[in-house]
């Protein structure tokens, strides 16, 4: 879903909550008790061959209460994922206990990477297969793992990494985390770490009260001022409305519609589209199958009179609306399609009594003037420390520095800095 590139020096490393959103952060990014200080090495995780699905589910939901997941680590995600992939390429079950209890879970991917024709790595994924035709896009990513043990499974995945991966794995690869894996640990054990982070966005809710549920609190003048206009622009049409698919049926149409635009708007951009695997859409025509009669997958239209203005794949889960995918109806150059159709999305999710619309990651303009909160988001790839990693980083930064004469040649040039969404 998204392109993640090596940022230099973000100026958004650190969590912008701008004093005001605290409680709209994910709560699966909560500061860690006292407590975890005492189980220190007393955690301990094993790989075991996956159980069948339906005794998965009953543990992994067992575990979801202590654990106050996000919706990528729920079975909501993890179950429709297990159920949807072809049996070869299930993963395995990473699980650690404590005292012989199960305090943590996690799916644990196996795959044989190559990269430069040279380096033949054993790489461990944490969620996901690593194979990019079965993988769809998580994030808010980590182990399901009981609120007092957050932090103690953290360093107890190191460990286990750094003893099991020095005989059966060369490579772990944690994306999309709002938690980085504490470096003092991984530098004590020896391992390398390649982290790229991309910027994360939300709107705590709670600030629209005063407004109704409308975003105008918390934009800036300009944002106010050009929200306006687009809403003036398509109420032109007539009044403005949000639907929402009834159910499965009407669900599968507005993601078919939303799939045309959305491949529209990116072809035209030149670049690659969220559909082009056959896995995407298989994945998600299975979670609306599951998912919208409770209202967990949401499915928007946005619309004026007759005219269509686009389409919002949300999840709700908890007290948190995720703004996953979307399409747009670019019909007019100066419209302003998206920022319409999530303005109204926020204030549907904030009569519905979600606390925060999660823009998920990547950087775009709509994101930065409407979020009131943010926070890196990370992948993260730690190595064992093999001599071809070595040679590799080397070689990697030895070609960096041969390229930075060339870009001082085109100084009007512009690097990209970060990961975008493709959204």
């Amino acid at each position: 879903m998204r392109q993640v590139a090596r940022c230099r020096s973000p100026t958004w490393l650190e969590p912008d909550i701008r004093g005001r959103d605290l409680d709209a952060q994910p709560k699966h990014s909560l500061q860690v008790s006292d407590f975890e200080s005492e189980l220190d090495g007393a955690i301990e995780f094993r790989r075991q061959t996956l159980p069948p699905l339906a005794a998965l589910e009953v543990e992994w939901r067992s575990l979801e209460p202590a654990a106050a997941p996000s919706f990528f680590t729920s079975w909501h995600w993890i179950g429709t994922f297990l159920t949807t992939l072809p049996e070869a390429k299930r993963p395995d079950l990473l699980r650690g206990s404590f005292s012989g209890e199960t305090v943590a879970l996690a799916l644990i991917g196996a795959k044989l990477v190559r990269r430069h024709g040279l380096i033949r790595s054993r790489a461990l994924f944490l969620n996901e297969t690593g194979d990019p035709d079965y993988d769809v896009a998580i994030e808010h990513n980590g182990l399901l793992v009981a609120t007092p043990y957050r932090r103690a499974a953290s360093d107890a995945l190191i460990r286990w990494f750094a003893e099991y991966g020095a005989r059966e794995a060369d490579e772990l690869h944690v994306g999309g985390s709002m938690q980085p894996l504490p470096g003092d640990d991984l530098a004590q054990r020896g391992l390398y770490r390649e982290q790229s982070a991309v910027p994360s966005y939300w709107v705590a809710l709670e600030l629209l009260v005063e407004s109704g549920g409308e975003l105008y609190p918390v934009l800036s003048s300009n944002a106010r001022q050009q929200l306006r206009r687009a809403f003036r622009h398509f109420e032109k049409f007539w009044k403005l409305r949000l639907d929402r698919a009834s159910d499965r049926g009407e669900a599968r149409e507005f993601l078919a519609e939303l799939k045309e635009l959305h491949i529209t708007t990116w072809q035209s951009r030149g670049k690659p589209h969220a559909f082009s695997r056959p896995f995407f859409e298989a994945f998600h025509h299975e979670l609306i199958e599951r998912h919208v009669a409770d209202g967990v997958v949401q499915l928007l239209r946005a619309s004026a009179g007759s005219r269509l203005i686009g389409y919002l794949y949300n999840f709700r889960f908890s007290d948190r609306v995720y703004a996953y995918q979307s399409g747009f109806a670019y019909d007019e150059r100066r419209a302003r399609p998206g920022a319409v159709a999530h303005a109204l999305a926020i204030q549907d999710a904030y009569h519905y009594g979600a606390t925060a619309y999660d823009f998920l990651a990547g950087r775009n303009r709509l994101k930065e003037s409407y979020a009131s909160g943010s926070a890196p988001m990370f992948w993260e790839v730690v190595q064992q420390p093999h001599l071809a990693f070595r040679v590799e980083r080397l070689t990697r930064r030895a070609k960096r520095q041969l390229q930075l004469p060339i870009r001082r040649l085109w100084p009007a040039q512009k690097e990209v800095a970060c990961a975008t969404a493709r959204r």
